[in-house]
């Protein structure tokens, strides 16, 4: 049987994912998703699937930017997915997996705005994802100068 949470219980299961992020706790961030969840990610070209592959992409960003921090705006609920507009800020302190390769710290600030829209199980899981972003503005702001 499946039930519908309330908007406080959606609002606050995203809540700790973003609250997991920002204390660079990648486990914890996983844990957030069921085990056979499904994130789309611009950054690659097939979906994330899977807790383990969830959490390795949350380790790859920490790694790239051990300072990371995400700033959401206001929720929107739609019956069990909550939407939310997302701002990434961080020093690229490590090297970034990249689609041409990997890219070496640079030490450059980013900012990259973006939106995810979750969509939650009765348990308070992510059951699948949708991220919104530009990679390449995200990889223009790390390149090197000159």
């Amino acid at each position: 049987m499946s039930t519908t949470m309330s908007a406080s219980a959606l609002a606050s299961a995203f809540s700790k994912a973003v609250e997991a992020v920002n204390a660079h706790d990648a486990k914890a961030f996983a844990a957030t998703y069921a085990a056979d969840a499904v994130v789309h990610d611009p950054l690659y070209p097939q979906p994330l699937k899977g807790r383990d592959a969830i959490e390795q992409d949350m380790v790859e960003l920490l790694r790239a930017f051990p300072d990371a921090r995400f700033t959401v705006g206001p929720l929107l609920q739609d019956g069990e997915t909550v939407a939310g507009e997302f701002t990434l800020q961080g020093t690229h302190l490590g090297p970034l997996a990249a689609p041409d390769g990997e890219i070496a710290a640079t030490g450059n600030a980013i900012e990259n705005a973006g939106a995810v829209f979750s969509k939650f199980n009765a348990d308070g899981e992510v059951i699948e994802e949708r991220r919104y972003y530009d990679p390449s503005d995200l990889i223009a702001q790390i390149q090197p100068a000159g």
